[in-house]
């Protein structure tokens, strides 16, 4: 006999709302925390940045991660009668499928990994110290030990742009390397330049197809990169990993991966046919708008339903300043899957809330001959509503004819859709 219908294994904010949402259908649920629930220092340096609280940013950092975990606590979850360990979860096969943590087994039905990837690990020749965005909030608050101009931050995912552009606004000159030939690979090209633009503007120095090839102390650090010399100050770490894989340190599986991370099927099921998977060690973005979706999708399969993931139609947003939010396709992956379409802009400007409110931003939509919507991508003020709503009507396959009658929704950033709707039907 099983103990549970659901064990829930994880290492981020999303594993015990699992927990919590398998528990709403009645199921006997346990969770298994493998390691403190990551701080997501740069979302909450880039909020301190915009609000400019009255209190010290270690002060306040500490208030809100306790704002923001005391729905999920292990108290919260015990008196919804969840219990929760903390160990590795060791998974065994003999003489059944359960997993092990603190002396104990735990049989159940299903199992479902929770987990996101760690960031990479420096791999440069030479001798420095590199930060992680955790360190560089230490040393925004520690007089003894400032951060030292110019700051070199690598990478070129959401975290990297989100830290940089917090460092930035706080009068720090800070240079972005790169890697790839635009910051956010995975964006729309011209969202991504959009999102530059307004970096280049809050003192960012962005260098693009840059690879570092050696560091050097030298009266702070001598950076040799194939585009020359960089001096810097201080060195940053927040390269996101492409490659995911299981941490041998917080789960024990034997489980199928690809050259992305871990392997699973359009249900969210893994290779062993009691474990589901959720979360940025499948491979991409570590965003809690994916890994709260897929989660709902792997914990409605576990408990027996038949639920397909839908990356097609699912909004997400990155917390750049102002916001870029998308759902659906790239133009770039548009043109790759051969599906005819053109695009659509209009920007914050051409609304009157746009103009009562002095914001720039800017919207594009690829819409295809018949309708339907391939994809959406906003930088600006209530960008997330914005797709959302877009991803709504995607979802509903509700043709871009039937949002016309939103352009007559002044009062919100909403309406910039209903414009794009009437060009869509003019042409």
């Amino acid at each position: 006999m099983a103990d549970y219908e659901l064990v829930v294994v994880g290492n981020n904010a999303v594993a015990p709302w699992a927990a919590i949402a398998a528990k709403e259908r009645s199921a006997r649920v346990a969770f298994i925390s493998v390691s403190p629930e990551p701080i997501p220092y740069h979302l909450l340096l880039q909020q301190w940045v915009q609000t400019q609280p009255p209190m010290a940013l270690t002060e306040w950092i500490e208030a809100m991660t306790m704002r923001l975990q005391a729905s999920r606590s292990p108290a919260k979850l015990a008196s919804l009668g969840i219990e929760q360990l903390d160990g590795i979860a060791q998974f065994r096969t003999k003489p059944n499928f359960q997993v092990h943590c603190q002396n104990r087994v735990l049989k159940s039905h299903r199992y479902l990994l929770c987990l996101d990837a760690d960031l990479s690990s420096p791999d440069v020749p030479g001798q420095a110290d590199w930060l992680s965005p955790a360190d560089v909030l230490t040393r925004l608050d520690d007089p003894n030990q400032s951060l030292t101009d110019p700051v070199l931050v690598v990478g070129d995912g959401p975290v990297a742009v989100s830290l940089s552009q917090s460092l930035g606004r706080l009068g720090h000159s800070v240079h972005l390397l790169c890697p790839h030939n635009q910051i956010l690979p995975w964006e729309d090209a011209e969202a991504a330049w959009r999102v530059q633009a307004h970096l280049e503007a809050d003192r960012v120095h962005i260098h693009c197809h840059c690879q570092i090839k050696g560091v050097t102390p030298s009266s702070g650090y001598q950076v040799s990169t194939n585009q020359g010399l960089l001096r810097a100050g201080s060195l940053v770490w927040a390269v996101e990993t492409t490659s995911a894989i299981l941490n041998p340190n917080q789960v024990a599986v034997d489980l199928r991966h690809t050259s992305q991370g871990l392997w699973v099927n359009p249900q969210l099921r893994t290779s062993h046919s009691q474990v589901y998977s959720c979360g940025s060690v499948l491979g991409g973005y570590t965003l809690a708008d994916i890994a709260q979706y897929e989660a709902s999708v792997a914990v409605n399969n576990a408990l027996g339903a038949r639920q397909t993931i839908e990356y097609g139609t699912l909004p997400w947003a990155i917390s750049t300043m102002p916001v870029l939010a998308r759902v659906g396709l790239t133009e770039t992956q548009a043109q790759q899957a051969s599906r005819p379409f053109k695009s659509f802009y209009h920007t914050y400007q051409q609304t009157e809330q746009g103009q009562l409110q002095d914001q720039t931003g800017w919207c594009k939509v690829l819409i295809q001959n018949n309708g339907q919507i391939l994809g959406a991508h906003v930088v600006g003020a209530g960008a997330a509503e914005i797709v959302h709503l877009i991803a709504l009507a995607m979802q509903k396959r509700c043709p871009v004819s039937e949002l016309v009658s939103l352009e007559s929704f002044k009062s919100s950033y909403g309406s910039i859709v209903g414009h794009i709707a009437r060009q869509w039907c003019q042409k």
